[in-house]
C-alpha cells in the first residue's frame, strides 16, 4: 500500500468544513519476494600469483549485500598467471672411475670424467667441470745403454736424434708403434680415448717388466652437450 496526504490551504468562508479528501491510499504492486535479484559488492582486486616463477593461480572475491535464499552468483573467480620461467641450474651425473696412468712408467696423468644431464636454463647455475686431471707416477723408467766393446753388433743404439734407444729395445723388446686414436666415448660433455702400442718381439731374458703393451687416454669432445 502507498499513501498521499494534502493540507487545505484556505477553508470555506461560511466555517464549514472542506468537502474534500485530504489522504488518499493505493494498492501498489512489487516483484514477488522470491525474485529479488542479489546484491552483491564489486569485484576486489586479483590476489598475487601464487608461484613467484613459472605458472600460478591468481584470485578475486565479492561479497553478498543481501541474502536471498537463492542467490547463485558465483563469489570467487580464479584464473591462471604466468611470470617469467623458473631457473633451471645445470645437473651432471657421478664421476667415472679414474683411468688408467697413460704412461706405464715415468711421470702421467689419469683423467675421470661425468657427463651433463641437463643443461642450464633461465639463468640457473652454471654447469661444474666435467674432466678432471691428476698425476700418477707408477715407477722410473730406465734406459740402459751397452758399453761398446768394439764389436759392430755391440754397439750402442741411438734413436733418430742421436739419443739411447729405449731399454725396451736395447734389451730385444721390439714395439709395433702407436695405433690410430680411438674414436671419442661420448660425442660431448667429456668422453676419452685410447690408443695402444703392442710389444713385437719380447726377450727371452728374465727382465720383461720394461716390454709391456702400452695404452695412451686422452680427453675429448669437453663441450657441453
Amino acid at each position: 500500500m502507498r499513501r498521499r496526504e494534502r493540507m487545505v490551504k484556505m477553508p470555506p468562508i461560511d466555517g464549514s468544513m472542506c468537502k474534500t479528501e485530504v489522504a488518499e491510499v493505493d494498492k501498489c504492486m512489487m516483484p514477488e519476494c522470491h525474485t529479488i535479484p542479489c546484491m552483491l559488492t564489486p569485484w576486489s582486486d586479483w590476489s598475487e600469483c601464487s608461484v613467484t616463477c613459472g605458472r600460478g593461480l591468481r584470485t578475486r572475491q565479492r561479497m553478498l549485500k543481501s541474502d536471498p535464499s537463492e542467490c547463485t552468483e558465483e563469489l570467487e573467480q580464479t584464473e591462471k598467471c604466468m611470470l617469467p620461467e623458473c631457473p633451471i641450474d645445470c645437473m651432471v651425473s657421478e664421476w667415472s672411475e679414474w683411468s688408467e696412468c697413460n704412461k706405464s712408467c715415468g711421470k702421467g696423468h689419469t683423467i675421470r670424467t661425468r657427463m651433463i644431464k641437463l643443461e642450464p636454463q633461465f639463468g640457473g647455475s652454471p654447469c661444474p667441470e666435467t674432466i678432471q686431471r691428476k698425476k700418477c707416477k707408477i715407477r722410473k723408467c730406465r734406459q740402459k745403454a751397452k758399453e761398446d766393446r768394439g764389436g759392430a753388433g755391440n754397439r750402442r743404439r741411438r734413436g733418430k736424434q742421436g739419443q739411447d734407444a729405449p731399454v725396451e729395445e736395447q734389451q730385444g723388446c721390439r714395439m709395433q708403434g702407436w695405433s690410430s686414436w680411438s674414436d671419442c666415448s661420448k660425442p660431448c660433455g667429456g668422453g676419452i680415448q685410447e690408443r695402444f702400442n703392442a710389444a713385437k718381439k719380447r726377450p727371452r731374458a728374465a727382465q720383461t717388466a720394461n716390454c709391456k703393451d702400452r695404452k695412451e687416454i686422452r680427453a675429448c669432445n669437453v663441450h657441453p652437450c
